[in-house]
């Protein structure tokens, strides 16, 4: 009976583990604030320490109001979005990072004819917490990956994701939107003439789940941005943004990386 008892705790103990450290994850993320207001075509909302202000990218202009829970620090840390009203994508465009001065940027694009009420509330969870759910594979307890298949072929030996890089060019008249995901790379115009010339290529390893996808423009007149990042809302999609404000064809060279 005592060899019995024994076997049980030890067969335990990992699956303790593997729920502690979620809820452990999941404790230390705290509510940023609330934004509620009407959404026309395309709006930003910036987030930096305890002051939080609404931009109209495009359309009509409405005033929001961000309702305060907690400053946003100054120190690494991810933040999400749940959106409780509104029909439009919304997304983090923008992590807080020392390189932006910890400062967050969130996107609300609503497609649809006329205005639309939003409702938005932001989350932040510091670096340290989600490290501390990543890589407990019985064999390295400080890996830094994006916490999905513990222990799978695309970890490095300290656990960590090495990510994905696409790399994509074409020639873009007025807008392109580029999607990618588990069903591969697709690209489409929006406005203006059709795309052409475009090539799409691979390299590293994408788990298409969770992580962070930035983008570095290689050549090109207008922005490049990352519009939407990939979320289980989105079904794990990332979505890249280019304008093209002159007249005629520019020719666009990116390197997107997911990790």
């Amino acid at each position: 009976m005592m060899f019995s008892r024994s076997l049980m705790r030890r067969a335990w103990a990992p699956l303790v583990l593997a729920v502690a450290m979620p809820l452990a994850a999941h404790a230390q993320e705290r509510v940023l604030g609330t934004w509620n207001g009407r959404v026309d075509k395309e709006m930003q909302i910036t987030i930096r320490g305890n002051r939080a202000s609404s931009n109209t990218i495009s359309g009509e202009q409405f005033n929001g109001r961000f309702r305060l829970a907690s400053a946003l620090p100054r120190e690494d840390g991810t933040v999400r979005v749940a959106v409780s009203r509104g029909r439009g994508e919304v997304s983090v465009v923008q992590q807080p990072s020392a390189s932006n001065d910890y400062t967050a940027i969130i996107r609300l694009l609503d497609r649809g004819s006329g205005a639309d009420a939003y409702r938005v509330t932001t989350y932040w969870t510091p670096a340290y917490a989600r490290q501390g759910n990543r890589g407990m594979n019985g064999r390295d307890r400080a890996g830094v990956g994006n916490g999905v298949g513990m222990g799978r072929g695309n970890r490095g030996r300290n656990g960590m994701n090495n990510g994905a890089v696409l790399r994509w060019s074409g020639d873009v008249d007025a807008d392109a939107e580029i999607r990618w995901g588990a069903n591969g790379v697709n690209q489409r115009n929006i406005g203006g003439a059709a795309l052409r010339g475009t090539r799409s290529s691979q390299s590293g390893n994408a788990v298409y789940r969770g992580g962070t996808v930035s983008v570095a423009q290689r050549a090109g007149r207008g922005s490049v941005a990352v519009v939407q990042q990939p979320t289980a809302a989105n079904g794990w999609t990332a979505v890249i943004r280019v304008h093209d404000p002159q007249p005629g064809y520019g020719h666009y060279d990116l390197d997107v990386t997911w990790q």
